[in-house]
């Protein structure tokens, strides 16, 4: 559309004092400077209707509103969405299988007379499965959480990338693309928590289902598990494998998960809570936790840079990546700081077409959210 067409919109909703083509030809409005979150949103609805996009920026003495053509959104081959997911199930009922038979102790003979005390009747595939579904109702949940907000915001988004790996775990997790930038800092930041949010509420559920099928031990399996205890620490060099399991330590476990075994104690004393289910919850409050870190263009990332901005941000990064390293996680530290490199783009996160609006007072109470979900899903590194 001509510059004047262009002016005739931005006026609709903002008092122009110039328009004008900048040096590159991009349509450049100016404007009085007034709080500009809802008008520069309908702005954008007028715009998208006409196939073109828009950013607004604030300058000494007003807003500046630049006026772009609108990237056509190419269709994601969702076939490559399914090929991922389907050998995602495979990998994770691997990693699921493998962890009853060779178990935590990484011995299969441990593993198997463990097996023999607790629960002799015990289907194999079964216990794969039910890793397997625990995990992938986390993963999946947690990026279907990012899909629905954008969604919400009409954020252009393909479905998730679900990303098989090797055992114990059997995944690398999964990601969605996001092909629209967000509005303003309030989709940004809706964006960035709906994941983690999803994520730690499934996680909750996933723990508390371990604990309500786990198995309450008799008089002589108890006696029975003790002695095993006994032997496998000494095979192993310690005081007694399941004394080893204690979930009462932080950080060595996250507060959440210690929360839940507490609980446990007063609701069913003396259960074994159910392990496929209980490590594919302690894999969901470890995502939970790396995710919601303050650093980069993870889902933390995006709160912090919503909340503080641009300046802010950056020193949010810092932080986040520090903590990363206290903690133990050095490769995905490592790999974050490559993806900075390589993106060219340092320590900046995403940033909204409209970034001179703050984000909701009620987001700023929600960010509160945010800081528990780090505290409570916190952890040092168990590997």
């Amino acid at each position: 559309p001509p510059l004047d067409s262009i002016k005739t919109m931005v006026a609709s909703e903002f008092q122009v004092k110039d328009a004008f083509l900048d040096p590159y030809g991009i349509p450049t409005v100016q404007v009085t400077r007034e709080p500009a979150k809802e008008k520069f949103q309908r702005l954008l609805e007028q715009l998208r209707q006409q196939g073109l996009i828009a950013a607004i920026r604030g300058t000494a003495d007003g807003l500046t509103i630049k006026v772009f053509q609108k990237s056509q959104v190419k269709p994601s081959n969702k076939n490559i969405n399914l090929g991922l997911f389907l050998g995602t199930i495979a990998t994770v009922f691997l990693a699921g299988y493998y962890l009853w038979t060779a178990g935590v102790f990484g011995s299969q003979v441990l593993q198997q007379q463990l097996i023999a005390i607790v629960d002799p009747a015990a289907n194999p595939y079964l216990k794969a499965g039910l890793f397997a579904g625990g995990l992938l109702s986390i993963i999946g949940l947690h990026e279907f959480g990012h899909k629905a907000a954008a969604r919400h915001h009409k954020m252009d988004a393909t479905l998730p990338y679900f990303v098989p790996g090797p055992p114990p775990i059997g995944t690398f997790g999964a990601l969605i693309s996001l092909k629209s930038p967000p509005a303003n800092r309030d989709q940004l930041f809706d964006l960035g928590l709906s994941g983690p949010v999803v994520g730690f509420a499934v996680t909750i559920a996933v723990a508390a289902l371990s604990v309500l099928i786990g198995i309450l031990p008799n008089a002589s399996q108890s006696t029975q598990l003790a002695q095993w205890s006994s032997t496998c620490g000494a095979q192993l060099g310690t005081s007694g494998c399941l004394s080893n399991i204690d979930f009462s330590i932080w950080p060595g476990q996250p507060l959440i998960l210690i929360i839940i075994s507490q609980l446990t104690s007063m609701v069913r004393p003396g259960v074994l809570l159910d392990g496929q289910l209980f490590f594919a919850a302690q894999i969901g409050a470890l995502l939970t936790f790396l995710n919601i870190v303050p650093a980069w263009q993870l889902d933390g990332g995006h709160i912090s840079r919503a909340v503080f901005g641009a300046e802010v941000h950056k020193v949010a990064s810092v932080i986040g990546l520090l903590l990363l390293f206290f903690a133990g996680y050095w490769t995905f530290g490592i790999l974050i700081l490559a993806f900075m490199f390589f993106s060219r783009r340092g320590f900046a996160g995403v940033e909204p077409l409209d970034d001179i609006s703050p984000v909701s007072n009620s987001r700023k109470l929600l960010y509160i959210l945010a800081l528990g979900m780090l505290l409570l899903t916190f952890a040092f590194s168990p590997f």
